[in-house]
């Protein structure tokens, strides 16, 4: 769900960073503006949350009913597995290149593309009704999102200059983090409330239009970032993926694959475990569970302000180790299902917010969305595994052991992430990336 006096070295817990651009300096402004304040009469802040906000409620419109929209079509469980797990794959590969084109081009340019692939992937989804096309909208959907993810947060993360800078990367993350959640809970409530006289495939639609909206007004929206013309494609992620490999970013990936893992778990079970409790003849009963667990999501996002700000990678895996737990008591009827969903969304915004904060304050300017991107396909490809590896044992083992599995896997990850990350104390540097742009700006 994203990265302060110039006059001498930053301390660990307030590290500084190189002044933007010139080319995104307003004529008029102090060399290095709050990006709260920039663009006129709605900050960039705003335009940001704006946009997390109606792309997020499209997609929650969409992800209310995606499971029970494929299995209406004809699907079994293995091929629901299947049909997720090969978009999740398509958009992997597009996700390790995708960065770079925002480093190299410009992310607004980006944002405006991906939002145009996503926003035909959910309408070609919506307006279909054979399997076939449903596969092609499924994988459309996933490709714009790969192209369009971490482009927000670098448009602005990039203008943070060197005051205050660790706050004010961590507001970025935590108000975007806060508006996705929002965005959640609008379209669960969609769902709730529409779904009496709207069919699920017409929602998926409608959010499809909404989407493809936020594509045409990005460039009216958002500054124009400058690009890196004399930088080649394949060096930018060169150096990133080198960059992602070393131990200062090992903890956080592994973090982030653990997120995933316990993310899309909750996404591919918990639509199957409601259906087996209470039937599926009233989709408004899927977004008023949707409505509950995305409201806890929202709360998890705003209580990170709360959490020790100086050690996101320390409560990031405290956070991502108590996600499966609420799922397999649920699973096993230890707990009722809406309990356990509610308590394990609470911990994924929770740890989401976190986890952001980490991956931010460690991303370098020059290859922010680069290396977000490069974090990102470790993470799809534990997507990947999770959902494919869920629908296969749904169908051999049933969903209480697969929902086992699956936690006690992103469980361990997060318990080796926290221990990465004691023994390899460069990764919570919060000083290397500035200076890193330091250096970049020199020349």
């Amino acid at each position: 769900m994203a990265s302060t006096p110039p006059a001498s070295e930053p301390s660990p817990t307030e590290p500084a960073a190189a002044a933007p651009l010139p080319q995104e300096e307003p004529r008029s402004a102090p060399p290095t503006p709050p990006p709260v304040i920039e663009g006129g009469r709605f900050s960039l802040l705003s335009r940001l949350s704006v946009y997390t906000l109606i792309s997020t409620a499209a997609d929650f419109a969409f992800g209310a009913v995606f499971v029970t929209v494929i299995l209406a079509r004809g699907a079994d469980p293995w091929a629901v597995g299947l049909i997720l797990a090969g978009g999740h794959l398509i958009g992997l590969v597009m996700e390790a290149p995708s960065g770079a084109l925002g480093d190299r081009y410009g992310h607004r340019r980006l944002l405006t593309l991906g939002l145009l692939v996503w926003g035909t992937g959910f309408v070609t989804l919506g307006l279909t009704d054979g399997l076939a096309l449903t596969v092609v909208g499924v994988c459309l959907g996933n490709i714009g999102m790969s192209l369009k993810s971490g482009t927000l947060n670098a448009i602005l993360i990039n203008r943070v200059g060197e005051h205050d800078r660790n706050n004010r990367i961590t507001r970025i993350v935590r108000v975007g983090a806060i508006s996705t959640r929002v965005g959640s809970v609008l379209g669960a409530a969609s769902v709730m409330v529409a779904g009496t006289w709207v069919t699920a495939d017409a929602m998926i639609a409608v959010g499809g239009v909404l989407v493809l909206l936020l594509a045409v007004l990005a460039p009216v929206c958002f500054p124009p970032t400058p690009g890196q013309s004399d930088r080649r494609i394949g060096t930018i992620v060169l150096e990133s993926v080198l960059l992602v490999a070393t131990r200062r970013f090992v903890p956080l990936v592994v973090l982030a694959l653990s997120l995933m893992s316990a993310t899309m778990l909750l996404v591919v079970s918990w639509q199957p475990m409601l259906l087996a409790e209470y039937g599926g003849e009233d989709v408004r009963l899927n977004g008023l569970v949707m409505l509950l667990m995305t409201v806890s999501l929202t709360a998890g996002a705003v209580c990170a302000r709360w959490v020790n700000k100086d050690r996101p990678h320390v409560w990031g895996s405290v956070a991502s180790m108590g996600i499966g737990l609420p799922l397999v008591l649920a699973a096993y009827e230890v707990v009722p299902l809406v309990v356990g969903l509610v308590v394990a969304e609470f911990l994924i915004g929770l740890g989401g917010v976190l986890s952001g904060v980490w991956a931010q304050l460690m991303f370098t300017d020059a290859n922010r969305n680069t290396m977000f991107s490069a974090v990102t396909v470790v993470t799809l490809l534990g997507s990947a595994l999770t959902t494919g590896s869920f629908g296969w044992m749904w169908d051999v083992w049933g969903i209480s052991t697969a929902v086992s599995v699956l936690a006690v896997f992103a469980f361990v990850c997060s318990l080796v992430a926290l221990f990465l990350a004691r023994i390899f104390p460069e990764s919570a540097d919060f000083t290397w990336a500035v200076r890193q742009n330091r250096a970049a700006a020199r020349g």
